[in-house]
């Protein structure tokens, strides 16, 4: 029997057929990618399906180390119908032929979801607020799934990528080696990292208000970041569909609150009053529905910083020590500057947002 090329369009045809059924065998398919080329995930095998039935996305996390045991599976699934059924939109997945909300194929995990289209979250503030809304209410309904998904999903390992309580010595790291190993290069990777750790380094003094342990552990989204929206494209901004739970796990809860002020900051596009008007919303609204208390405003940033300050330090190795150029880093270094969110917290706990 010949042995197909994991991830390959023939593999892929393959799935489909094993796991959904014969109907998918004469589907067509196309690779989802970065401005036509480059992958759009460096874990993740995207894939568009159009069948008779529409557009569908197809999904195999190709990376071992991204890769979560089987219980995550049913567990994901759970959630998603848990938000589904409390008005989030999130896409509607398609069953394999066992009834299944994901198949496992060569050991890895693939799944299959409605095509929703859209663009992501960086159109300005209209936008910004529908960000807002939508991500308070995923996060008000992961506030309300009962307490036994948080044990379980505590249960279950995160992907063994990068370990965010190492971020001290990720950004000693930084300041001390990969900054100046930057600045003596030339090429526009060298001047983006560059770029990124001078950041890291201005954003640093923030990372002080970080608190020492979750402040309310509970299931979180964890990487609510602007790609993680899709929004229309017409009309009132509104957002049609939030992807990628497969970072779902139990953690800090104002991690997924941090993510939606972040992401809110991004789509205003340097507007620094629509941005402060937008953030103002934000706590406003937050607080109102419960989902912050008194002075958590001061611990939004560095709550994200924190999670995110090692991932940044390891995109900057693969450039300077691994000569990794992967065409996502440069757009990773703009969803994670901690240059940005330095503003946003400033804008967050500047007297007036109080």
């Amino acid at each position: 029997m010949r042995v197909l090329a994991t991830g390959t369009e023939q593999w892929v045809r393959h799935v489909l057929t094993t796991h959904w059924g014969a109907p998918w065998s004469d589907a067509k398919l196309r690779p989802l990618t970065v401005g036509g080329s480059a992958p759009l995930s460096h874990t993740a095998g995207l894939w568009l399906v159009t069948a008779a039935g529409g557009d569908h996305v197809f999904k195999a996390q190709l990376n071992a180390e991204a890769l979560r045991p089987g219980a995550f599976l049913p567990l994901k699934d759970r959630v998603l119908a848990h938000c589904r059924g409390k008005g989030v939109p999130v896409p509607s997945v398609v069953p394999a032929a066992d009834g299944r909300a994901a198949a496992v194929h060569d050991g890895l995990p693939c799944e299959l979801t409605r095509y929703c289209p859209g663009v992501g979250a960086n159109g300005g503030p209209e936008q910004a607020r529908a960000v807002v809304a939508t991500g308070l209410d995923l996060r008000e309904a992961l506030d309300r799934l009962p307490p036994d998904v948080a044990d379980a999903l505590a249960a279950v390992r995160l992907p063994l990528m990068v370990d965010e309580e190492h971020w001290p010595a990720a950004l000693a790291d930084a300041q001390r080696r990969l900054l100046p190993a930057a600045e003596r290069g030339t090429d526009r990777w060298h001047r983006a990292a560059a770029q990124v750790l001078r950041e890291l380094r201005s954003s640093a003094p923030v990372l002080a208000h970080r608190p020492a342990g979750p402040a309310r552990p509970a299931v979180v989204h964890g990487d609510l970041h602007a790609h993680h929206f899709l929004l229309s494209e017409s009309g009132p901004p509104r957002v049609l569909a939030v992807l990628d739970f497969d970072n779902l796990q139990v953690a800090d809860r104002l991690l997924d609150l941090a993510w939606i002020a972040d992401t809110a900051m991004l789509a205003c596009r340097g507007d620094d009053d629509a941005a402060r008007q937008v953030l103002g919303g934000f706590l406003r609204d937050a607080r109102h529905r419960g989902l912050l208390s008194p002075g958590d405003e001061n611990l939004l940033m560095p709550v994200l910083m924190a999670h995110s300050l090692p991932v940044i330090v390891d995109i900057a190795k693969d450039i300077l020590d691994r000569n990794v150029l992967t065409p996502q880093w440069l757009a990773y270094f703009e969803l994670l500057s901690p240059a940005r969110r330095l503003a946003a917290h400033r804008l967050l706990t500047a007297p007036a947002a109080r």
